[in-house]
């Protein structure tokens, strides 16, 4: 019974070390963080391929969404990601978002 404890306890400590962002969701963050200064956006959550999803209010969603795109074309500059396909998603509160 100990030994079977035991492997399951080195199994989720390998899987918790082994557990990183991918490629694209440490970009995002780095968009994020260039990002991260309008009071009315909420990071929900950063998919894998890098976009992000956030809830805001629209007085700033469009000066967000510009400001992650400016931060995704630096990112391109730099050779450190290739073209994305859709860098932010905004949702609206009390609304439908989409893909900005």
């Amino acid at each position: 019974m100990r030994s079977i404890v035991l492997g399951l306890l080195v199994m989720a400590a390998a899987g918790c070390a082994a557990a990183r962002n991918t490629p694209g969701q440490e970009l995002g963050w780095e968009r994020w963080g260039a990002c991260n200064h309008f009071s009315t956006i909420m990071l929900e959550r950063i998919d894998l391929d890098g976009r992000l999803v956030v809830a805001a209010w629209e007085v700033d969603q469009e000066r967000f969404a510009a400001c992650v795109r400016e931060a995704a074309d630096d990112q391109i500059r730099r050779g450190a990601a290739p073209v994305p396909q859709a860098v932010v998603l905004v949702k609206n509160y009390g609304c439908q978002g989409g893909a900005m």
